[in-house]
């Protein structure tokens, strides 16, 4: 298997030319997997080294590539050499170097892609000060949702998987949350999901979640539901494997909290493949069809002036 990886470096002050490796982005040209890692530890422990305080275009410029592991189309070997040779502000790209290993017949490409890109980052980022979370990236629960949909084809009749929002797509006189969703469709009704990373920073996790749940305020209040199937179905998912420690926990708790009285619901998934084959089962009853042909039927209808989202500090 042949992959590619990029070190992302970190330049506090890009004029001095002075370069810190902060991050790793690995691809995979024949599977189309993206994982992507930072280290916010170094990144803090640099700062105060040089006694900066929290860059704002720094964090930004993370959190886009992040959403880099959902929408894994979206980057590639060519567009990380063009990251390398243009982008050249807080963030820089070292040129995409190939890493090519052997994948044994008992196991998965992504399972050994993440065991090297994990080895890779120990070697070139990590240096032995930061705690590794015991889940590697490109195995959150998002990417292997979206791999065991790939795999049963039928489910992708259904559903767009990994559907990038963009406001082009709707003529309405609002503001689309610019993120990916796991799973979306329609029949009469909304019918979404998105899972939700716990095992990311909690300032991140936050935002995921006040994202998702945006969306989901949006998207409720342009469409009304009609026919049998008039109640939407939005769900913000969690996988049980992941509320292992406190902090995942306290998250569950604060979408459980925020979730109430809401047209969105809280999932839980305890097991992924079987979690899959239930999604295809419903969406077989409800005669779901892909989001991107159910909203060009639909008459999409004005929008509250100021949507609001609520969640609860955790």
């Amino acid at each position: 298997m042949k992959t590619f990886f990029s070190i992302v470096q970190y330049a506090p002050n890009p004029h001095r030319e002075e370069y810190f490796g902060i991050g790793l982005v690995m691809v995979s040209p024949e599977s189309g997997e993206v994982i992507v890692r930072f280290s916010r530890n170094r990144i803090n422990r640099i700062n105060n080294a040089l006694n900066i305080r929290k860059s704002s275009l720094l964090e930004s410029a993370i959190q886009k590539l992040e959403l880099f592991e959902k929408a894994p189309e979206a980057l590639d070997v060519k567009q990380l050499e063009y990251l390398s040779a243009y982008e050249n502000g807080v963030i820089r790209f070292s040129f995409p170097k190939p890493l090519v290993f052997d994948v044994e017949s008992d196991r998965s490409p992504s399972e050994v892609m993440a065991q090297r890109f994990e080895r890779l980052y120990i070697k070139l980022i990590d240096d032995g000060r930061e705690t590794r979370s015991q889940s590697l990236r490109g195995q959150e629960p998002g990417a292997k949702f979206r791999k065991c949909a790939k795999q049963s084809r039928e489910l992708g009749a259904y559903l767009d998987i990994g559907y990038k929002f963009s406001n082009d797509d709707f003529e309405a006189d609002t503001l689309i949350p610019d993120i990916t969703v796991d799973f979306i469709g329609g029949n009469g009704a909304l019918y979404c999901g998105n899972f939700i990373n716990l095992k990311l920073q909690p300032a991140t996790v936050q935002k995921n979640i006040a994202e998702t749940q945006f969306l989901y305020k949006v998207l409720l209040s342009l469409f009304d539901g009609e026919g049998d199937h008039k109640h939407p179905e939005c769900k913000i998912i969690i996988d049980d494997k992941q509320l292992d420690d406190r902090q995942a926990k306290q998250a569950m708790h604060s979408i459980e909290r925020s979730v109430n009285g809401e047209l969105y619901t809280l999932q839980r998934v305890p097991d992924m493949k079987r979690y899959v084959e239930s999604v295809l089962e419903e969406v077989k009853a409800r005669n779901v069809e892909k989001f991107t042909n159910w909203i060009k039927k639909q008459q999409i209808n004005p929008v509250p002036e100021k949507p609001q989202c609520l969640l609860d500090e955790f």
